[in-house]
């Protein structure tokens, strides 16, 4: 474990593109188009941004996490990447369970416990087990949604 985790590939290539088109269907059935190109990548700032027809401007930051249900019921917090720390996104989504739970964290909410972070162990025991750094976010800061009431 070299104390920093490496760039997941093949995790990106599964879930990058899904959570981009879930975010968009997402804010298109609440008003708001997809600025430029979906494949645009907007490294370190955020994933697709939107504009509403106010011309309100909404930029999102994605992730899916398999372990969705333990965060939204057993765990007291929600970690997000220290990388993400200093990201342009309004609200960072965390999808799972086939994009039909939600968790949206909004940006005030992420500057708030910026500096509280811990290290935690990830995929312990396994080949590509590493050490991270994360924003440790108590969970009543975070709002859990199911999609389909937005349909």
């Amino acid at each position: 474990m070299d104390g920093k985790r490496k760039f997941n590939k093949i995790a990106y290539d599964e879930f990058d593109m899904s959570c981009k088109l879930a975010t968009v269907d997402l804010m298109n059935r609440r008003g708001y188009n997809l600025i430029g190109n979906i494949n645009t990548e907007y490294y370190k700032k955020y994933d697709p941004a939107f504009k509403n027809k106010s011309g309100n401007i909404i930029k999102i930051e994605n992730e899916f996490r398999s372990v969705f249900d333990k965060i939204k019921n057993l765990y007291k917090t929600v970690h997000i990447p220290i990388r993400k720390k200093n990201t342009e996104c309004d609200y960072y989504f965390i999808w799972g369970n086939n994009y039909e739970d939600l968790a949206i964290i909004n940006k005030e909410t992420i500057n708030k416990f910026k500096e509280k972070t811990i290290n935690l162990i990830c995929a312990k025991g396994k080949e590509y087990e590493f050490k991270e750094e994360f924003i440790d976010i108590p969970k009543e800061y975070i709002k859990f949604y199911k999609t389909k009431q937005w349909k």
